[in-house]
């Protein structure tokens, strides 16, 4: 229910994602008031004072984004040609790269048999 905290200007914000948590919340802030006075944490012991006065709680009506991590799949597949074939390409680039690209599938085929 509860989306993110932050501190703006000595004041302890609660941003919630229902109306719900927030009426609970605001509910119990006494007691969560006289608990933080008992038990400071630690970012607030060393300065020496709270780093906030206040607390206080809304609710925010954005939708919250689902971030999703994709995991990337390498897929391999079995190489299905023989690289016995011919090459027709008047373009020496082209047809160098044609061979070499030959060349690799060979060796590929040798290397499985």
């Amino acid at each position: 229910m509860i989306n993110f905290a932050y501190i703006k200007n000595r004041t302890l914000f609660f941003v919630f994602n229902h109306p719900i948590g927030k009426q609970e919340f605001d509910n119990n802030i006494q007691s969560i008031k006289s608990a933080l006075k008992f038990h400071m944490p630690l970012e607030c012991e060393e300065c020496g004072s709270p780093l906030f006065d206040e607390i206080k709680a809304f609710v925010t009506h954005t939708p919250k984004k689902n971030i999703q991590e994709y995991k990337e799949i390498k897929q391999v597949y079995q190489e299905r040609s023989s690289g016995n074939f011919e090459i027709n390409v008047h373009d020496e680039k082209l047809n160098s790269l044609i061979r070499s690209i030959q060349e690799i599938i060979k060796k590929a085929n040798k290397n499985e048999s």
